[in-house]
């Protein structure tokens, strides 16, 4: 598949601004109208948040376009209609409409900018009842937020990560994120860890009139999943891992806002097809036997979200072996650090990118842990050395676990 749409364009380059998006989507005729958008941001969970409501709403009927970054391992799946990744074919035609709009532009634009594109372009073409558009980095910046008003902002949990992006203090991070909060809109904020965002968010939403709902009811989180006897009926999402409880019930209240709007007509429906829920690298279990669990977590906030699921039951009686990797823009030692206590043995491992952190580096965080370059057989070897009673754990990155997705997906076996 097409991903690189002019000569020299860097996949992983950030340049935050609205002046490239809005001459690209000048050229493309602005796709981005035309539809209603959910908007979500956020540092964490905006993913799973993100898919839950595109799930809701594809329940009920609609056509419902949804893109969220990064990828996998596979890049058309950032571009989505009622969950089925955009067709390879269909993405390369986009893709030439994009190059030849972009390429004779003075300030080309970005990688980030140019799937954003592609996504609004696939919205039209699929005729969209309503799209859901995850903030790729930060809010006010990002290419996503060329939209104008959504019909509803939502905003998960808002921590440290992208410093040198969005700012050092919480207060500036928070700024960036509400960016997405526009006049016209309706806003649901998610349960926020630091008071001073959740003022900072709510202060911008009462300053443009916009209405705020806040999550008021939580579900459990068990071994199997997210449960609970939620307002609208009894509740059961396959997720694993603590933090899904805060992601559920975002969701949920989000689906509740909707359907003050004329959006939601059937609660049994969002309940069954929640009730079947999944999403990629998120405390996913990749193998049983020995357990094999791939998380997402790429910064202090995420990893204490695992740290919370390692300590429930059946986790806890698991004997670990951390397999560990981060980008050189993350607080990895004191990510790493946040884990030592929960795990028997780490692996240190350097993730195949450009921006890879040097895993030499975290030897003094973990003096006694292993060092294997290539990820994939750093977790062969966790794997083969575990018992019964083990487990393996890959965290640190998104970009990690679309590597080893990628290996995984190839293999088909992960001892073969």
């Amino acid at each position: 598949m097409k991903e690189n749409w002019w000569g020299g364009l860097e996949r992983t380059k950030v340049r935050p601004g609205l002046d490239r998006i809005q001459a690209l989507m000048d050229k493309l005729g602005h796709p981005e109208r035309g539809y209603p958008i959910v908007h979500v941001a956020g540092t964490n969970g905006k993913g799973s948040t993100a898919a839950l409501i595109a799930g809701g709403l594809a329940s009920q009927g609609y056509r419902v376009g949804l893109t969220v970054s990064p990828d996998l391992g596979q890049i058309n799946e950032r571009v989505m209609l009622n969950r089925h990744p955009l067709e390879q074919e269909l993405w390369d035609r986009l893709g030439e409409e994009i190059e030849a709009a972009g390429v004779a532009l003075p300030d080309v634009p970005t990688f980030f900018e140019a799937v954003t594109a592609m996504a609004f372009l696939a919205f039209r073409h699929w005729q969209v009842d309503v799209a859901v558009v995850e903030v790729g980095l930060g809010g006010r910046l990002d290419a996503t937020n060329i939209i104008s008003a959504p019909c509803l902002a939502v905003i998960t949990p808002v921590a440290f990560d992208h410093m040198d992006r969005l700012g050092d203090t919480i207060g500036e991070i928070a700024a960036e994120k509400a960016g997405i909060v526009k006049a016209g809109s309706r806003l649901v904020l998610g349960r926020q860890p630091y008071p001073e965002a959740r003022q900072l968010i709510l202060h911008r939403a009462q300053s443009l009139h916009v209405p705020v709902t806040e999550p008021a009811w939580f579900p459990e989180v068990r071994g199997d999943g997210v449960w609970g006897q939620s307002p609208v009926g009894p509740l059961s999402v396959p997720l694993l891992g603590a933090y899904q409880a805060q992601n559920v019930a975002t969701a949920l209240s989000a689906m509740q806002v909707m359907e003050t709007m004329g959006w939601v007509r059937d609660w049994d429906a969002i309940l069954a097809d929640w009730a079947r829920f999944t999403w990629p690298g998120r405390f996913q279990v990749m193998r049983r036997d020995p357990l094999w669990v791939i998380d997402g977590a790429h910064n202090p906030h995420g990893v204490l979200g695992v740290v919370e699921t390692l300590k429930m039951e059946p986790y806890r009686r698991l004997r670990w072996t951390l397999v560990f990797g981060a980008l050189a823009d993350k607080p990895a030692s004191d990510m790493l650090r946040l884990l030592l206590p929960f795990v028997h043995s780490v692996i240190l491992t350097r993730i195949p990118s450009e921006r890879a952190g040097d895993p030499a580096l975290l030897q003094s965080v973990a003096p006694d842990a292993e060092i294997v370059e290539d990820p994939w057989d750093a977790v062969r070897l966790a794997i083969s050395r575990a018992h019964s009673q083990d487990g393996v754990l890959t965290t640190g990155s998104l970009a990690l676990l679309g590597y080893l997705l990628q290996q995984h997906r190839q293999s088909g076996n992960i001892m073969g």
